[in-house]
């Protein structure tokens, strides 16, 4: 099942996210928390994902 385009989450399912990353006093012009949230959340997206093609590979290489 692919993970869910993380653009397509709402601030709501980020908010895990968002709490460790908060900085209340931070003056900056985007939502800084959510542009946060979803790099991370591409980034566990993309680790997971090389993570199986890693090991599928090492599965055919392997010797038997």
């Amino acid at each position: 099942m692919p993970a869910q385009d993380p653009m397509t989450k709402s601030t709501a399912d980020y908010a895990e996210l968002i709490e460790r990353i908060s900085l209340p006093d931070s003056p900056v012009g985007i939502d800084a928390k959510l542009t946060h949230a979803i790099i991370i959340d591409y980034l566990q997206q993309i680790t997971a994902r090389l993570d199986a093609v890693e090991n599928r590979l090492a599965e055919t290489t392997s010797p038997q």
